[in-house]
């Protein structure tokens, strides 16, 4: 017989905690994550921490609707990824 683990869902405690955690700009919040699809860039955890909360604010606030937007948008992913780094963030992988 095969065991299988059971998915544990995440308690309420850790959902409050992950919830603060991204408020505080700790966690790349969900908006955050939705442009960076929109613009095919990956930005990691480490990076996003190593950045000033400015920026990270600037991320979360810096619109990404329109065409100029996004470009302007992936502009400035560019830029911080590669201060930080040394080199371009990496790319998403386009949907099939």
């Amino acid at each position: 017989m095969v065991r299988r683990e059971a998915y544990a869902m995440p308690d309420e405690k850790q959902c409050e905690a992950d919830r603060l955690a991204e408020e505080r700009l700790e966690l790349i919040p969900r908006g955050v994550r939705d442009k960076l699809d929109r613009v095919g860039l990956k930005v990691h955890l480490a990076e996003w921490q190593a950045m000033s909360m400015v920026e990270r604010e600037r991320l979360r606030d810096l619109p990404c609707v329109r065409s100029d937007e996004v470009a302007r948008y992936g502009g400035e992913v560019e830029q911080l990824v590669r201060r930080i780094t040394g080199k371009p963030p990496g790319k998403l992988k386009a949907a099939r």
